[in-house]
Parts: structure tokens; C-alpha cells; sequence
């Protein structure tokens, strides 16, 4: 009787100790929203509830994505993870079948990304808002530098110019070096070119073809040397080798997210571009794209 006894103690504490378990995991973080389009649920309670950009999802909620929705999801050890077909979710499901091992620099910035979006305030410099307003504005501000060795650069129209444009590159000394004639609102730029590859810096304008004198503000870019780069170039390695995945529209946004902290903000717009690229129809990464311009005062 004695033992029967003993051995039902232990089986209760041991209940309780699962229960316990279960109970924890219930309400452990697992997910993070990074990006959002369309209609997306989760239930709390017994009602349904819109998910919301920047939110934390724990293992016990339970998901519903509508047609034409699309869902981008962070796990809490940094890997990525997109819904976009129509279904109820558990994301406690979910999150165990992400892979186990953490991307700890790839978290950090998903994390810091998630913070930009709950902060979401411009951080334009005053004297860049007195500037001439022009008819032409390059999202760059001022002075920028640059990693990378190809960058695009994106311009709006504050008045209509035509549809054809000029992108003038020149020198310190005011001498131009190459022109680009495209047919958009954006231009690749790659500092490999010969004319420019020699470069400390480059003076970067935009005209209108059929007006020239509509046209940008000048914008000074400063490819970082090798020197200048190296302790970036190590984290963002690490980060590089923990995405696996670099074709994600998810993954770029996480790249982006590395550059703005690192005050790169013409590489971060170009993975801004790249993300939109990789997911056209997704409009979430727009929206992401227009939050970045915002928070950082370019569209002033």
C-alpha cells in the first residue's frame, strides 16, 4: 500500500510537472511579425483578432491567413518563415519545424527591425528640411556612404517633369564623369564603373531629360574603402553565413535592417528594392519600403 502511494505522489508531481512544461510553452514567445498584407487573424480567447506588424506571437495562438494574404514571420532564433496560402496555422506548430540552431546576428536585427516599425519616427536632420525643395528628390540624404559596390538609387517627382532622366556622376571638382540616361524613377549604380571606380567620392544629381532645369539637389556618396569597411564586413559576414536563404524577400529585409544600424542607409534602400523585387505582389514590402523613407526623413 505504501508503494502504491509512493508511486501515485510521483505520478501526480509528474503530471504537474508536464502540465507545468506545457503550460510555459503555451506562453513562450516564438514569432515576431515582420511583414504583413491582407487579412491575417489569430484567435485570443474565443474571438479573432487582426494580427498586427511588430507584433510577438506565442506558441499557443493560433493563426488565419485569408486569400491573397501574405504573412512574414521572424522565429526567436532568427530564421525566417512566410505564409501565404490560405489555412489555420498553430504557430506553436509551426515553430517546431524551424531549425533548432540560432542565427544570433540574423535575431539581433530582426529584432532591431521590429523596433524600428514600433518607434516608426523620422529621424531627418533640420538643416537637410531647408534645403531648396527641388522638383526631383533622390531618397539619400546629404552625404551617405556606401558599402557595397552596387547601390540603386531612387527619386520621386514633387511636380510633374516628364519621363525621361538624367543621372549625372561627377568629381569634387564639380567635373562630370558619366551620365545615365533611364526611362524610371530609379537607376542602378555600381562604383566598379571605370569612370568612377578611382573615386573618393561622387557628386550624384538627377535632371529631367525634357526639362534640364528640374533637377535635384546635389547628393555626395563615399564608397567606403577597405579599411573603412572592415568592421562591418565581419558581422555582416556572420550575418551573410546565417542566412541561408539570401534570395528571401524576408532575409533582405533583415539585411536592410543590418544597414540602417550601421547608418548605411543607400544600402539599406537598395534591400529595400530587392525585396520588393522578390515579392512584387506582396505589397507589405512597399510598405516597408515607404516606413524606411519615413523614418529616416529622405522624402523631406
Amino acid at each position: 500500500m505504501k508503494i502504491n502511494r509512493v508511486l501515485l505522489n510521483a505520478a501526480f508531481i509528474m503530471s504537474l510537472f508536464l502540465a507545468s512544461n506545457q503550460f510555459l510553452y503555451a506562453q513562450e514567445q516564438v514569432f515576431q511579425v515582420l511583414a504583413l498584407d491582407g487579412e491575417v487573424m489569430f484567435k485570443k480567447g474565443e474571438e479573432w483578432q487582426a494580427v498586427e506588424l511588430g507584433q510577438a506571437l506565442l506558441a499557443s495562438d493560433v493563426l488565419k491567413v485569408e486569400d491573397n494574404a501574405y504573412l512574414g514571420l521572424v522565429h526567436t532564433n532568427g530564421h525566417t518563415l512566410a505564409l501565404d496560402k490560405k489555412g489555420t496555422y498553430e504557430a506553436g506548430h509551426l515553430a517546431s519545424k524551424i531549425r533548432q540552431n540560432k542565427l544570433s546576428v540574423a535575431s539581433k536585427y530582426a529584432d532591431l527591425y521590429v523596433q524600428n516599425l514600433k518607434n516608426g519616427s523620422a529621424k531627418a536632420n533640420p538643416a537637410e528640411r531647408a534645403l531648396e525643395q527641388k522638383r526631383v528628390k533622390v531618397l539619400l540624404p546629404n552625404s551617405v556612404d556606401v558599402f557595397n559596390d552596387e547601390v540603386i538609387l531612387r527619386w520621386k517627382n514633387v511636380a510633374p517633369v516628364g519621363e525621361k532622366y538624367e543621372v549625372k556622376l561627377k568629381n569634387m571638382f564639380n567635373e562630370v564623369l558619366m551620365v545615365k540616361e533611364v526611362e524610371d524613377t530609379k537607376a542602378i549604380l555600381n562604383f566598379n564603373e571605370d569612370k568612377i571606380s578611382k573615386e573618393r567620392m561622387i557628386i550624384v544629381s538627377v535632371n529631367s531629360t525634357e526639362f534640364k532645369d528640374q533637377q535635384s539637389n546635389d547628393y555626395g556618396m563615399k564608397h567606403l574603402t577597405a579599411e573603412e569597411a572592415a568592421p562591418i564586413a565581419q558581422e555582416l559576414k556572420e550575418l551573410k553565413l546565417e542566412i541561408t536563404d539570401q534570395q528571401s524577400a524576408l532575409d533582405k529585409l533583415i539585411l536592410a535592417s543590418f544597414y540602417e544600424q550601421n547608418n548605411l542607409l543607400a544600402d539599406a534602400l537598395t534591400n529595400y528594392e530587392y525585396a520588393i523585387s522578390l515579392a512584387p505582389e506582396v505589397e507589405a514590402f512597399q510598405v516597408a519600403y515607404d516606413q524606411f523613407i519615413f523614418r529616416n526623413g529622405l522624402a523631406n
